[in-house]
């Protein structure tokens, strides 16, 4: 109430101007009860205490900083050329990896649910190494609602959502019944390949996923895959992608991500192109 007091004043509302009005209260009450019966003397002075603490500490400066949650102006055309914006979470620990993806796709899911429904695709959200973020019931991380309601609604708004996992035991069945799109490439254990045509299944509708196709899923070489499309009326395809050359040198550290932005910014200044080109959240790896 306070934060949205000042924000229909038009004034700040970060957390030093919301300790003041913790210190000073500009109001009486709070609905029917006076202020001191919602929250006393002692509670305020706690709340602000806690909140101080945490403003002065060095560990949460830098959670204050960069550049805002705004997922409307970061999928904004630059150029005539849609931006791609890549997450890179690979510095923090699990909890605050789980927290700030949390928050990531709450404001995505937000973000779709105001956009004019759509047959074409208009952005592509893409997380790498979703094990441990999508697990089965009962566990329940943050960010594991927005992401299966995206995986439910965000195609009519014309938004694909790309999942990537080694582990599809970790995997929650909501999510893979709602896959229509499958790439399959080699499962090593049986358990992940019973996993896998459960959902299939789940997908199909039809029971879609045959003996065949588990036999192929049993016998694939490595680089090749299983496409599965579970709205198309084709069977399964099976292919080889082609070599890339890639530098895979591993995860970057973030001031190695820091010092290759400001070497792209150099660069893009001296030679005027758009920038980067989809949301990639990526718990392994990252690049600028």
């Amino acid at each position: 109430m306070l934060a949205e007091r000042r924000l229909l004043a038009g004034g700040k509302t970060d957390l030093g101007a919301l300790l003041e009005d913790l210190a000073r209260p500009p109001i009486a009450r709070i609905g029917a009860l006076d202020l001191d019966a919602f929250l006393s003397k002692r509670d305020r002075r706690e709340l602000a205490a806690a909140l101080n603490t945490l403003l002065a500490s060095p560990t949460f400066a830098s959670w204050r900083q960069g550049t805002t949650l705004d997922i409307g102006a970061w999928m904004k055309p630059t150029e005539g050329r849609t931006p791609a914006v890549i997450v890179s979470v690979a510095h923090l620990d699990d909890e605050e990896r789980a927290l700030v993806l949390g928050v990531l796709f709450e404001e995505v899911l937000s973000w779709v649910r105001s956009l004019p429904g759509s047959q074409r695709l208009r952005a592509l959200v893409v997380f790498d190494e979703v094990y441990g973020f999508l697990p089965p019931y009962p566990a329940n991380p943050p960010p594991k609602r927005p992401l299966v309601a995206l995986m439910k609604q965000a195609r009519a708004f014309g938004v694909g959502i790309v999942v990537a996992t080694q582990n599809p035991m970790d995997l929650d069945y909501r999510a893979l019944g709602n896959a229509g799109l499958w790439f399959l490439g080699r499962l090593q254990t049986d358990a992940d390949r019973a996993r896998v045509l459960d959902g299939l299944r789940g997908a199909a509708g039809d029971g879609g996923a045959s003996p065949e196709l588990a036999h192929t899923l049993q016998r694939l070489a490595p680089r090749w895959f299983v496409l599965r499309d579970a709205h198309a009326s084709r069977g399964t395809v099976l292919f080889q992608p082609r070599w890339t050359m890639s530098f895979m040198r591993g995860p970057m550290t973030r001031s190695e991500i820091q010092r290759a932005i400001a070497a792209r910014s150099s660069h893009l200044a001296s030679k005027p192109s758009p920038t980067l080109t989809a949301l990639l959240p990526s718990t392994e790896e990252a690049a600028p």
